[in-house]
């Protein structure tokens, strides 16, 4: 739990006001709303497989854009390619079934859980990025 203690202080101190979930197989989600701008905002989330000294933990923006028109997929899929080789750095923008465009991280943390909030808040822009292409 030393892990989750520190990411709580520190969103605490960025003011972050994230609460805790508890989820199936040992996991907890973070969940909060990043504004890009006003009247859009995109939910996300940080899930964190609890550990004492090291854990996995997934970051994901959802709701970035949806496709609608499924003739376009092909189009949307080459985007995205270029998109993960050049300009989503450790996050991965992939399509779901629904037509969902969302990005996701994955990684480990230790109790220095700075890194992972750092990932975070880098994963705000590059979603910023990504909503504006």
């Amino acid at each position: 739990m030393k892990i989750l203690e520190e990411i709580e202080k520190l969103f605490a101190e960025k003011k972050l006001p994230l609460k805790r979930q508890d989820i199936p197989n040992n996991q907890s989600l973070y969940q909060g709303t990043f504004q890009l701008e006003p009247g859009k905002s995109v939910p996300f989330g940080v899930v964190i497989v609890n550990g004492e000294e090291m854990a996995d933990f997934q970051i994901s923006f959802k709701r970035l854009a949806y496709l609608t028109n499924y003739a376009d997929k092909e189009k949307i899929l080459d985007l995205m390619n270029e998109l993960n080789n050049s300009k989503t750095f450790y996050y991965r923008v992939c399509l779901a079934g629904d037509g969902e465009i969302y990005m996701k991280a994955m990684g480990k943390t230790t109790d220095d859980v700075r890194p992972l909030y750092e990932q975070l808040v880098i994963g705000s822009s590059i979603a910023k990025r990504v909503v504006q292409v």
